[in-house]
């Protein structure tokens, strides 16, 4: 019969399912009391021992186990350095972006409001719009990109089932001034292209660590005695690169690339008396802009590199300028090749044949030198190796040993044929010839500087070697003025300022052959020619139409020095370049009774290439068809005038029409 037990007063009793109650035994109380005491003990003796385990033995690894469950840590991302100008004026600056992201689920009002609200901080597109109308859920993407102020315009309009991830950016005070140059990073802040990539180790600084504790929900919150590793900033990185200059001369190669339709092209400034590049103005077509070609493409020179041919004779004493050279009525055959000349002259003294570009007189006279020391003299300006310049990718050019020449080779290197250089080296070469034979080192990064502004590096001028005796350059330097002022530069020309340089016209290399009518168009020079302050090289690779050098790189090169020249402030020092005059400084002020230190010469009738003539205020309207529209209204501030426009992103017609002369101030349609 089933029992269980009951309690009366000062006895235990037994009571049946009949309710009959039978009596208990004082021993079986005592047992079972016993009993009970002692697993009572057992278990205060096992929680004792195993909270002294825990205490003395695991007290250690479980408070680590502790921190380590509560507390984290959250690396600070260290600011990236800035990329400036000479000027120290900001071309990249540190940023951060954000990735969007909108949970449909998660949102309190209706996916229309939502999205709705959401087009007005930015821009979804059509296609995305109607994806995130479909999404059944998750987490869906809806803009890259976004910047601060866009992120708090978004939680402000949408404050639930939105979702940002940052990921550090660049902005560019200037615009797209310089960005070939400076490159670009990735999503995770390393450096991918220019300088950016090359100096990627400096300018990304060191990120620091902090510690945070989470509590049960896992939120974060920052103890009092929190471990804080401060991050250490980027260093800044100061160009030689002078903004406003950078901006003429890319400004001035897009024109010419609309002008001409060529393909791709140069523009470099450069000082040869330090080997600083100023600017450096390069594009081409289907290129990502990841590269720069003034460094990277090599190419063959062409007329450009007769001046070096001169400079090896005259150093070597093999040659007189008033020596006249039979040039054979401008064609020569030389074994199965005839070469040819442009103008068919019977005669001309060695100075005509550098200001008339003669072939044939190039192929003679370079009958003059040995081939190992025309090697030499063409190594020695820096042909056939890299400048080392602070940037990637940068090619070293072609300039092949004598043993591979043939009986034509000296002849085809004097006329800039089988061998390639690049912008870059050819601007340097004629850098030297600018600085009474010296060749300098090309620099573009002139200092760097850590996050309180003070210099810990700084670039110094370096002569690499003395290619030629100083009277040599200067020699030559005379020559190359009369190929500006009679020869095939005369578009290169400026009424006031004595301008020295070498036109080029030569043919490309497309799959290993010559095809006609393809060519390059260059010229390189430097100003003034009798003090030199500057280099400058055009390249137009592929023009269509006119296609010499002396027709659409001369005068080029000519609006570029006077766009730089016009600058207020600038690079260009116009103290030193001067004719005669004192130098004057335009603030773009009124026309004062002064005249200006520089009257830039006026096109000649049909020879196409306007530039201004600045004299008492008075201008000659530049053409600025084909430009785009903002580069040709920055042109118009820099000559005083203002811009008014209307209609699409590229000149097509403007008033008062090119050549026209105009007051400053006076206003300018474009259309």
């Amino acid at each position: 019969m089933t029992r269980f037990g009951l309690q009366r007063t000062g006895e235990w009793i037994r009571v049946a399912l009949d309710g009959r109650p039978e009596p208990i035994s004082p021993r079986t109380h005592r047992r079972r009391h016993q009993l009970l005491k002692g697993a009572f003990t057992v278990v205060a003796v096992a929680y004792a021992a195993r909270l002294g385990t825990l205490q003395l033995l695991e007290g250690s690894e479980l408070r680590a186990r502790a921190i380590a469950q509560s507390f984290d840590e959250r690396p600070i991302p260290a600011s990236r350095g800035e990329i400036l100008d000479r000027d120290l004026q900001p071309l990249v600056s540190d940023d951060t972006r954000y990735h969007a992201f909108l949970s449909a689920a998660d949102l309190s009002v209706e996916r229309e409001t939502a999205l709705a609200a959401i087009e007005a901080v930015i821009d979804l597109g059509p296609g995305r719009r109607a994806r995130l109308l479909s999404t059944s859920g998750g987490w869906e993407s809806i803009a890259t990109g976004v910047t601060d102020e866009e992120r708090t315009g978004l939680l402000a309009s949408v404050p639930n089932g939105l979702g940002f991830n940052a990921y550090p950016a660049r902005q560019y005070p200037r615009g797209s001034v310089g960005t070939r140059l400076v490159g670009r990073i990735a999503d995770d802040g390393t450096g991918l292209s220019g300088i950016e990539l090359h100096l990627d180790s400096l300018l990304r600084g060191e990120p620091g660590r902090r510690t945070i504790r989470l509590d049960a929900r896992q939120e974060e919150y920052r103890p009092p005695d929190a471990v804080l590793t401060e991050a250490k900033p980027g260093y800044d990185v100061v160009l030689t690169i002078d903004a406003e200059l950078q901006r003429i001369a890319e400004n001035e190669l897009a024109r010419a690339l609309a002008r001409t339709g060529a393909v791709g092209g140069d523009i470099i400034i450069y000082d040869p008396r330090t080997g600083e590049l100023l600017a450096v103005a390069s594009e081409k077509d289907g290129s990502s802009g990841s590269s720069v070609p003034a460094f990277s493409d090599a190419y063959e020179p062409g007329s450009t590199a007769k001046p070096l041919l001169l400079a090896s004779l005259l150093n070597e004493g093999l040659v007189d300028l008033d020596e006249v050279i039979d040039v054979e009525g401008g064609q020569l055959r030389a074994g199965r090749r005839v070469i040819n000349d442009v103008h068919g002259f019977d005669e001309l003294t060695v100075r005509d044949v550098i200001a008339q570009s003669s072939n044939i007189g190039a192929a003679k006279l370079s009958d003059r030198l040995r081939p190992a020391v025309q090697y030499s003299y063409l190594r020695d300006f820096g042909l056939g190796m890299p400048t080392h310049v602070a940037y990637p990718s940068e090619s070293g050019g072609r300039l092949t040993r004598t043993s591979e020449w043939s009986a034509l080779s000296p002849a085809s290197h004097a006329m800039g044929y089988e061998m390639a250089t690049t912008s870059l080296q050819l601007a340097a070469a004629y850098g030297a010839l600018a600085n009474e034979g010296k060749l300098m080192r090309p620099i573009l990064v002139k200092e760097v500087r850590d996050g309180a502004g003070r210099t810990v590096w700084s670039a110094r001028p370096t002569v690499v070697r003395e290619v030629v005796r100083p009277d040599v350059a200067r020699t030559v330097s005379q020559v190359l003025a009369d190929v500006v002022s009679e020869g095939t530069a005369k578009l290169a020309g400026m009424a006031r300022l004595a301008v020295a340089g070498k036109t080029g016209t030569a043919k490309l290399v497309i799959d290993g052959r010559y095809p006609e009518g393809r060519y390059r168009a260059s010229f390189v020079g430097y100003a003034p020619a009798d003090r030199p302050r500057i280099v400058i090289l055009t390249r137009l690779e592929d023009p269509r139409g006119a296609y010499y050098g002396g027709a659409i790189a001369a005068p080029t090169s000519q609006a570029t020095l006077q766009a730089a020249l016009a600058e207020e402030v600038g690079a260009v020092d116009r103290r030193l370049v001067r004719s005669g005059v004192e130098p004057r400084t335009w603030s773009g002020n009124a026309p004062t009774a002064d005249r200006g230190p520089f009257i830039f010469a006026v096109d000649r009738p049909g020879q196409g290439g306007a530039v201004a003539s600045v004299e008492a205020g008075v201008i000659a309207m530049p053409d600025l068809r084909g430009l785009a529209v903002r580069a040709a209204a920055s042109r118009l501030h820099d000559l005083g005038l203002r811009a008014d426009w209307s209609g699409g992103r590229i000149v097509m017609t403007q008033t008062p029409a090119p050549g026209r002369e105009v007051r400053r101030g006076e206003k300018v349609v474009l259309r």
